[in-house]
């Protein structure tokens, strides 16, 4: 950020969630300095300075909070119901614009960092330096670049095709050199026509090297798994974080196996299960459908999305019976789901078994630490950037209050 972050800022607030766990303060006030939080306190405990270089903003009985964090986003698509196949057929100055497009709801929505999850080619990497630069708003962006899959694999179109041994540390070594911060693998196949989301698409062995690679250089890992071995293959890889974990057999079915979410939890890897981007397509017919303008075929569909909606919600909630660490990240861009709408994510993941206030930590705190982030953002403590939100109402009471948006701060310079 430019000079301007290095001058002092107060903001006062009727209430503060601070993300660290415990209940919102009343009557707060946060200094920010330098872009960083340098105190957290009471308003009748601070001595408000007169000097002019101060500025202090009362956001009467608004509510601060940590600025969002969703771990899952898609900057090149356009959330319209598009599939990536169609998507594909944009060339990649349409991906950058759709990003730019993205970036700025994104932010002015809350979310103050963003992980994307897969582009096309080097786009990504294009928008996060514009970012940087201040050439377009935006949040800070974690990116994978290209998801590393099989040839003919999901996301085949996006540059990362490999296969074997050396293939995938080929892959994994040219990500890296063209700026990705983590690795995205597609270990299963996924909607991407001919993918095959029922089966394990890389062997143990390819996925033991992309590990191995990623975690040499600093690296975390990502794995797409929709099949269930898939998932298994995850963990005896070493895979970080777990995508959809939707626990899908070769015949289709999907049948949740209670053992490998043991196993799950008790190697502590994070599951993103992206629960609203379905609902989110079904709420797209439902529309259609009420103005009398659905086909047969997309009759078929909504029935069919119905069902994966509940089976989705229910094995997220076993997953949080098992004790699963569970992140918000809401595959914003693919299908139906437009940017924005992070909230509809973590009440997603509350109507399968979470409380309000570990759905909020889910999308700040936890995901803060799913990302490797937690010494610089995720929580309101001293010494943190100073990405902020400011929100009418109450959200550690009513998560819909995050769409109020009153204020965005990313490193203390407002945004929105």
């Amino acid at each position: 950020m430019d000079a301007m972050s290095q001058a002092k800022l107060i903001i006062k607030v009727g209430r503060l969630w601070d993300g660290l766990g415990g209940l919102p303060q009343e009557a707060m006030a946060v200094v920010v300095e330098g872009g960083r939080i340098a105190l957290v306190a009471r308003q009748a405990e601070l001595s408000l300075s007169e000097d002019p270089g101060v500025e202090v903003l009362d956001f009467g009985d608004a509510t601060l909070l940590p600025g969002l964090i969703d771990c899952h986003t898609h900057t090149n698509m356009p959330g319209t119901g598009l599939s990536v196949d169609q998507v594909h057929w944009d060339g990649d100055d349409i991906h950058l614009l759709e990003g730019v497009k993205s970036a700025r709801m994104a932010l002015e929505s809350g979310v103050t960092t963003m992980r994307d999850n897969g582009g096309w080619n080097n786009v990504v990497f294009s928008l996060k330096e514009g970012i940087r630069r201040e050439i377009v708003p935006g949040p800070r962006i974690v990116a994978s670049g290209n998801p590393v899959t099989i040839t003919g694999g999901h996301c085949w179109m996006m540059g990362s095709e490999a296969d074997g041994v050396d293939g995938v540390r080929g892959a994994v070594r040219r990500l890296i050199k063209d700026g990705a911060d983590f690795i995205k693998v597609m270990t299963s196949g996924g909607s991407t026509r001919g993918s095959m989301p029922e089966r394990a698409a890389y062997t143990l062995e390819e996925l033991k090297a992309i590990v191995e690679e990623a975690h040499l250089r600093g690296r975390l890992v990502a794995g797409h798994a929709i099949a269930t071995q898939s998932i298994a293959n995850c963990l005896d890889a070493g895979v970080d974080m777990i995508i959809h974990c939707n626990f899908m057999e070769p015949d289709g079915a999907e049948r949740f196996d209670p053992k490998i979410a043991e196993r799950i939890a008790d190697l502590g890897s994070w599951v993103n299960p992206t629960l609203h981007v379905r609902k989110a397509a079904t709420l797209k017919l439902e529309e259609k459908r009420e103005r009398g303008e659905l086909a047969v075929e997309e009759e078929k569909a909504l029935s069919a999305n119905l069902e994966r909606v509940d089976r989705r919600k229910e094995v997220c909630s076993q997953l949080i019976s098992c004790g699963v660490r569970v992140i918000g990240g809401s595959d914003c861009g693919w299908g139906a789901y437009p940017f924005g709408q992070f909230h509809q994510e973590l009440r997603a993941m509350m109507e399968a078994g979470m409380s309000t206030a570990q759905a909020l930590t889910s999308g700040t705190r936890d995901a803060a630490e799913a990302l490797g982030l937690l010494d610089r953002v995720g929580t309101i403590e001293a010494g943190k950037e100073a990405d902020l939100l400011v929100v009418n109402g109450d959200p550690s009471r009513d998560i819909d209050d995050l769409s109020r948006v009153v204020a965005v701060f990313r490193e203390g310079i407002r945004v929105k």
